[in-house]
């Protein structure tokens, strides 16, 4: 199985996990349906530190479209890479509204990803 169908996996369960109230679920299945979209079209990574992956995404998205957008992009990253840290590691359990925020931008961030690398 590729990367890219665990991320689609992934990010549908995300989004199941939701309606069904497995919020701390769906933060982490979101986040990796991004890591896993980004292992995917930059396959040479030699890496699996998710601060190396943010940085690799940053370069990849600054020739493409500049710093700005891929400084934003990298900090939507880490952000997700962070709350799975939270959903999987803390004593901290999500709401539905924050949930859902993150499942949403996870998502976006996803398709923005797609958008721009899959035409490398």
């Amino acid at each position: 199985m590729s990367k890219l169908i665990k991320a689609e996996v992934l990010m549908k369960e995300a989004k199941s996990d939701v309606e069904h109230g497995s919020y701390n679920k769906a933060v982490s299945a979101s986040y990796f349906a991004v890591r896993l979209t980004v292992e995917h079209f930059l396959n040479k990574l030699r890496t699996t530190k998710d601060d190396k992956i943010a940085n690799a995404l940053f370069r990849e998205v600054s020739k493409r479209l500049g710093k700005r957008e891929a400084e934003r992009m990298r900090k939507e990253y880490m952000l997700l890479f962070n709350e799975r840290k939270k959903a999987d590691h803390r004593p901290y359990l999500f709401m539905k509204d924050e949930t859902t925020r993150l499942v949403q931008m996870a998502e976006s961030l996803r398709e923005e990803i797609i958008t721009l690398l899959s035409d490398k």
